[in-house]
């Protein structure tokens, strides 16, 4: 093994990794639970949307890459469960920090008719004491079931918010 491999870039998703879901099928903007560069995911299938095909422009690249890389830090400051884990978390938490705020706004600027934008929202899904929510995060207004996923997740058509929902 390479021992340097962590200063490489990370190599291309393997093919049987990106959706394959027809054009149109939801997509969400996904943080560091995506655990690749790319934060862009099917809301069926939850594989790798490839961004090439999506029409953006580069003022949408520029958006989603700002957006994915701030997330990304302080989501890793949470997992990282030192002196930042309590400031991330809250930050993650919070519908109106600047990183929620950031991403809530970048999923509406891209929402088209024929392609549904949403947020994932953070949410301590490995936490004990973890409950699934049954309001958004951000209106505080009811969720309703995506019945097409390949698990049970819950929208806020309202807000464009996707969070894992109850089974």
């Amino acid at each position: 093994m390479d021992r340097y491999h962590l200063f490489r870039p990370a190599a291309p998703t393997p093919d049987d990794e990106m959706c394959r879901c027809p054009n149109g099928t939801p997509i969400k903007l996904m943080g560091l639970s995506s655990l690749g560069s790319n934060p862009i995911h099917c809301l069926r299938c939850n594989l790798e949307v490839s961004p090439e095909g999506l029409g953006l422009s580069d003022s949408d690249i520029q958006t989603i890459t700002h957006w994915g890389s701030i997330e990304r830090a302080i989501g890793w400051l949470e997992l990282d469960s030192g002196a930042y884990e309590d400031w991330a978390r809250a930050q993650l938490l919070d519908p109106r920090s600047s990183i929620n705020a950031e991403g809530l706004e970048a999923v509406r600027s891209l929402n088209r008719p024929d392609r549904r934008w949403y947020y994932s929202f953070f949410q301590p899904e490995t936490d004990d004491d973890f409950e699934p929510r049954t309001t958004c995060p951000v209106c505080d207004g009811p969720l309703v079931q995506y019945k097409a996923g390949k698990f049970p997740q819950v929208l806020c058509e309202q807000d464009l918010v996707v969070l894992f929902g109850p089974s």
